[in-house]
């Protein structure tokens, strides 16, 4: 066990700490996304009638930030995908560790216990968001994807610009669901911005030629565009599938790559961003979470507000961040005494 400790000590203290603050960053993203707008309620086209300083600074922050689940792809894709069986059992523990003890939890604070609940509460991937089984599926066929990558290589950006067009055009602005693009809440959407970061990765040397400030500026311009969309009753404004969503993902990306800097408290930091993405989402800490935006809101004046918000989410990320370290401390001593075939299974 401690050989595994210091192997996975030296792999996250080697990781590049600018990719990993880009990490911590869409972590932070997620959050504004949910406290900003799923927590609280928010149209799907813009008032009108009732232009609020909330409205409008909702709009704006929801603009800003709706590239969460992109920048996680982009990550992802960038360095690449290895289906490996630990990586996989070491999830589904994760997400048990999460999700029985908070419904324990739950039913100490009055929630009915339900016996085919708790059985569906082992069961982690069937029960997790489209979020873990959209990225599960990813990692289930990455060995393809890396194969075609290798093989092809430059050649797949054509086609992968193609594909963008085709979630574009049907699961967007045509809305037909046979095809199940879901407005980017869908395998088909993770595998088109995976192929995304992996074409980053095949043309970074010519990406990173111009100057950093050029990809802030398309942040912002991309950002204004899609409060634009929002504004004029576009319903895919914040849309993952959005090519301008996309476009804005991969402008705050790229300046992450022009260096390569090593510091262990981020590294450590953005090795327990998941549960962040999870407890938040999971009952009882949602149903919390969604009540005190909600009284923050109603009982404080907007920047107040925001203020409070920003506190409460600050707090919800150490919390979480502390969470998942217990939680793999936990499962280490488990993952040491399995089987070393077991431990070295992987595809390429």
């Amino acid at each position: 066990m401690g050989r595994i400790m210091q192997l996975q000590k030296s792999f996250v203290q080697s990781r590049n700490s600018s990719i990993e603050l880009y990490r911590i960053i869409a972590t932070i993203a997620v959050l504004f996304v949910h406290f900003n707008g799923w927590f609280v309620g928010m149209p799907e086209k813009f008032d009108y009638d009732n232009p609020t300083l909330f409205r409008i600074g909702q709009m704006i922050i929801e603009a800003s930030t709706c590239i969460c689940v992109n920048m996680f792809l982009i990550i992802t894709g960038y360095f690449g995908l290895r289906l490996k069986l630990i990586s996989v059992l070491k999830l589904c523990m994760i997400l048990m560790l999460i999700n029985v003890p908070f419904y324990v939890v739950g039913i100490l604070l009055g929630d009915g216990f339900s016996c085919r609940t708790l059985i569906g509460k082992f069961l982690v991937i069937s029960n997790a968001g489209y979020f873990i089984q959209g990225y599960l599926m990813l990692t289930f066929f990455s060995p393809v994807l890396n194969s075609f990558v290798e093989k092809y290589g430059c050649e797949v950006l054509p086609w992968t610009l193609l594909f963008i067009g085709i979630e574009l055009w049907f699961g967007t602005v045509r809305g037909i669901e046979y095809f199940g693009f879901n407005k980017g809440y869908s395998i088909i959407h993770f595998v088109i911005m995976y192929m995304v970061a992996r074409c980053i990765a095949l043309y970074k040397d010519t990406l990173l030629v111009l100057p950093k400030k050029y990809w802030f500026y398309g942040y912002v311009i991309a950002t204004s565009i899609i409060c634009f969309m929002y504004f004029c009753g576009m319903e895919c404004a914040f849309a993952y599938s959005n090519p301008i969503v996309i476009l804005s993902s991969i402008c705050t990306f790229i300046p992450f790559l022009y260096k390569d800097w090593h510091n262990g408290i981020i590294n450590w930091i953005a090795g327990g961003t998941l549960a962040v993405y999870i407890i938040q989402v999971t009952d009882p800490a949602y149903s919390i979470l969604v009540k005190i935006d909600n009284y923050l809101l109603n009982n404080n004046t907007y920047f107040l507000y925001l203020l409070l918000c920003g506190l409460v989410m600050f707090v919800t990320f150490w919390l979480c961040v502390i969470y998942q370290k217990i939680c793999e401390w936990m499962i280490l001593p488990f993952i040491s005494r399995l089987p070393i075939f077991i431990r070295e299974c992987k595809f390429k």
